[in-house]
């Protein structure tokens, strides 16, 4: 495993291929002195910008997402950290 992640592999990646949770493998590679990747942000303020606009025209979500090329939650975080309110999912009542 820590070879795999010396490699290149991702912990989400890792923790799909052991069929364990990634905080498993954070542990795992730890207790070994394995140095982690940072974590770099997959949209800059200027794209996290570009996504509101389209989010605000009424697109979804996981449609901006899809059109950015990251996930959902992804975006969610990015427009939180930006201010942008989240819309309710339809069908929600709380």
């Amino acid at each position: 495993m820590c070879q795999r992640y010396a490699s290149g592999a991702s912990i989400d990646e890792l923790a799909r291929v052991y069929e364990v949770h990634r905080t498993t493998i954070i542990t795992h590679l730890d207790q070994q002195g394995v140095p982690r990747r940072r974590v770099v942000r997959k949209l800059t303020d200027t794209k996290v910008a570009e996504a509101a606009v389209s989010y605000l025209d009424g697109h979804s979500l996981a449609a901006v997402a899809r059109e950015f090329g990251v996930d959902a939650r992804t975006l969610a975080r990015e427009f939180r950290r930006a201010g942008v309110a989240i819309r309710r999912r339809r069908g929600w009542t709380f």
